[in-house]
């Protein structure tokens, strides 16, 4: 009977299938089986170092009628400290019995080591990159693209739980640049709309032969609506190679210019509580965003009259302001993706942006971490500890999860932020008698 249903009808079927019924529905009839084809493939791809992803991808790209399916790809290289992820392990288990924690960690452990073994036995992902380029060539319908290292790439729960805690998580700078040229390197060919990407190493944009890789990509940038990126800061960069470093992440974010959402963050594993000296001005100078309505900072530490001018340069168009996240936090930590002024204080900043003259599209306004302004040496200095009210999709946060301690919220600075009025007193929940 579904043999005389029309085509658009069958496809309307077949969107609300899952894998195993989309299967099973092709068998149906030979009418069915044709129009199902293409909905085999799940619209997203995601890669990990454990499989031979990379051929599995280059096949479907060299498929005639299946490399229409794919529309997003993740390459997921996170690996795991084995020594930090035993340790962390043992102890998130520790209310466990003996006999039942050994036995979960057991099997978690072999399986652990039967996937490595896995990996160990696939070429480099980077001596593959002419294979990931001619794939991303074949590849019509590829829009969104996200790289990362701080995802568990392993269906295994104890793995899960200690890939939350960032010295769990193994870093190779070295191979990280690697891997990243050669994806780089093929994003050429494609014009994405979407590109994450959660730990970057900033000294990838000093060098020439590296920078080039991204500078080839400009045609492709210009597509792009949305860019999140989380910077990897170096242990050392010296003053003339961290100028060249944000010189070239600079001409890359200029390469853009039809953002909707941006988010950058910096992340420094040598000193989690630290901030980057970022100076927007040297970052983008006069450069604007004439579309951008989402904006995230997170783990800088920069000047009040900068941030002023670049929030200011983009007012016609920004509905959505987030300062601040989770940063490098423990899961049982405050947040301490702050962001800090190294010259002038919040309260100035606020005031100057208050009541919609200077950002007449703010809709949404977030802080969370560790906020700081002003001298260390002296008694005015600001210093503030925010939790979150919402998370990175705008979603509130469920009341039932418990606060920190000497915590605040930001609500009060988001209605002072949006409608004026008095600068809102500041008062932790301990504070405030909650």
């Amino acid at each position: 009977m579904m043999d005389f249903f029309p085509v658009e009808l069958l496809r309307l079927v077949f969107d609300y299938c899952d894998g195993a019924t989309t299967r099973t529905l092709r068998l149906v009839s030979s009418r069915l089986a044709d129009v199902g084809y293409e909905y085999l493939l799940p619209p997203h791809f995601a890669a990990v170092e454990w499989k031979d992803d990379v051929k599995r991808l280059h096949s479907i790209a060299t498929h005639e009628r299946l490399r229409g399916s794919i529309r997003s790809v993740t390459f997921n290289f996170s690996k795991v400290d084995e020594y930090n992820a035993r340790h962390a392990s043992f102890f998130q288990h520790w209310l466990q019995e003996p006999e039942e924690r050994s036995v979960v960690l057991q099997d978690a452990w072999i399986e652990y080591y039967d996937l490595e073994e896995r990996s160990r036995n696939l070429p480099p992902f980077h001596s593959r990159s002419a294979m990931v380029e001619d794939s991303f060539k074949r590849l019509p319908n590829l829009k969104e693209l996200e790289i990362t290292y701080t995802k568990c790439p392993y269906d295994i729960e104890v793995l899960r739980e200690v890939f939350l805690v960032r010295n769990c998580r193994k870093r190779d700078r070295a191979q990280a640049c690697k891997n990243m040229n050669a994806i780089v390197s093929a994003v050429r060919h494609v014009r994405l709309s979407s590109l994450t990407i959660d730990q970057l190493p900033l000294e990838i944009f000093k060098l020439a032969d590296e920078r080039r890789h991204w500078f080839d990509c400009a045609r492709s940038f210009a597509s792009l609506s949305k860019l999140d990126l989380v910077l990897d800061s170096p242990n050392s960069l010296f003053p003339a190679a961290r100028a060249r470093a944000i010189n070239g992440l600079g001409h890359v974010l200029q390469f853009s210019p039809n953002l909707t959402h941006l988010s950058l963050g910096v992340h420094t594993y040598h000193a989690p509580m630290e901030k980057f000296n970022l100076s927007f001005y040297e970052l983008l100078g006069d450069f604007t965003y004439e579309k951008l309505t989402d904006l995230r900072l997170e783990g800088i530490s920069c000047g009040e009259e900068d941030l002023r001018a670049f929030l200011v340069r983009h007012g016609r168009t920004l509905e959505r302001l987030r300062l601040g996240g989770r940063g490098l936090a423990k899961p049982y930590e405050n947040s301490i993706g702050g962001v800090h002024l190294h010259e002038g204080t919040f309260r100035s900043l606020f005031a100057s942006l208050q009541g919609g003259a200077k950002l007449p599209k703010l809709q949404r306004f977030h802080l969370e971490g560790d906020m700081e302004a002003g001298d260390f040496m002296t008694s005015s200095r600001e210093m503030y500890k925010f939790h979150a009210v919402s998370d990175d999709n705008w979603a509130d946060v469920p009341k039932t999860r418990r606060h920190p301690r000497r915590t605040i919220d930001c609500l009060a600075l988001e209605r002072y932020l949006l409608h004026g009025g008095a600068y809102p007193k500041l008062a932790t929940a301990a504070e405030a008698g909650e």
